[in-house]
């Protein structure tokens, strides 16, 4: 029994390897890496038109305190943000076909809200960002945008 699932742990890890091997030349371009690739706009300033480009024109984007339906109304939004919110780090991201989950810490210069953790989900279509969804605890922040909107 021992020599049978030996068997079939060495098989599992060689079939593993090679998948993974396959995977890394295949990967270059896989929608973790677009999605990775998007977020590197917001830490470092001169790569954001870069971002911008990775989202289609319908793009759609949600959070807890507001919704927008295109890439221009998201554009407006992310200038917005942006006078706030001073990092991203990606903790973790999954792809899972045309959807891939992210979990990341976005930190700000705002007393309350140095540190927050958020997990975003963005749909893909043909290399493009079609939408997303994120999710963190906004209560803190409800009052930031409102201050933002007077």
């Amino acid at each position: 029994m021992k020599s049978i699932s030996f068997i079939l742990l060495f098989a599992f890890l060689s079939n593993s390897i090679s998948m993974n091997s396959q995977q890394s030349k295949e990967s270059l371009h896989s929608n973790k890496d677009i999605v990775l690739k998007f977020f590197d706009g917001f830490n470092n300033p001169s790569k954001i038109q870069e971002s911008i480009d990775l989202l289609a024109d319908d793009y759609t984007f949600t959070n807890p305190i507001t919704k927008v339906n295109s890439k221009a109304d998201f554009i407006s939004l992310a200038m917005e943000i942006g006078k706030v919110v001073s990092g991203v780090k990606i903790i973790n991201a999954v792809e899972n076909g045309n959807w891939v989950a992210t979990f990341y810490e976005f930190t700000s210069d705002i007393p309350g809200v140095e540190s927050n953790f958020a997990s975003e989900w963005f749909r893909l279509e043909n290399g493009v960002i079609m939408e997303s969804h994120m999710i963190y605890d906004a209560s803190e922040w409800r009052k930031i945008y409102a201050q933002m909107n007077q």
